[in-house]
């Protein structure tokens, strides 16, 4: 359980700040390419990130899901994304942190209507940025680019036992 919004938000800062090591391995060339017809671009997974934090937001603040979109209009170029991508981060935390502490002990509604503590939902929105984290380490690696190490260690570097 999370007990202190401020603290969490000094972990969600840090996961994004890891993200980014991500976004800046990206080219501009791959915002379009995509692993599927029917799967997001490079450019829409990034969009789709920034996003989602207002949409995580908007059941903290108005207890309903409202997701923005991901359309071109949020950044065409890689420079337009991740400023769209820090102006979402920004106005999330700086959300968070006005909701405060209170928020920890209030009930808010999950994508299927069900109520459950506003605090499971602050864990699955951590969760969903790991999530599309993989997917970016995934779409760098199918346009032979390699990504960064999360922790600045490969697993080879690791001491074997």
């Amino acid at each position: 359980m999370i007990h202190d919004v401020g603290e969490y938000v000094k972990f969600l800062d840090a996961t994004r700040k890891r993200t980014l090591q991500y976004i800046e391995a990206i080219p501009e060339s791959s915002l379009d390419w995509k692993p599927a017809e029917d799967k997001f671009t490079t450019g829409d997974l990034l969009r789709h990130l920034a996003s989602s934090q207002l949409m995580f937001l908007s059941v903290f603040e108005k207890g309903e899901w409202i997701y923005p979109g991901h359309d071109n209009t949020k950044g065409e170029t890689i420079e337009e994304i991740k400023k769209y991508l820090e102006e979402c981060h920004v106005t999330l935390t700086t959300g968070l942190l006005a909701l405060g502490n209170d928020l920890l002990e209030r009930k808010v509604p999950t994508l299927h209507g069900h109520e459950v503590s506003s605090w499971r939902i602050l864990m699955a929105l951590t969760e969903h940025e790991i999530h599309h984290r993989g997917q970016l380490s995934t779409y760098l690696q199918m346009n032979q680019i390699q990504p960064p190490q999360v922790f600045g260690l490969k697993i080879e570097d690791v001491k074997q036992g």
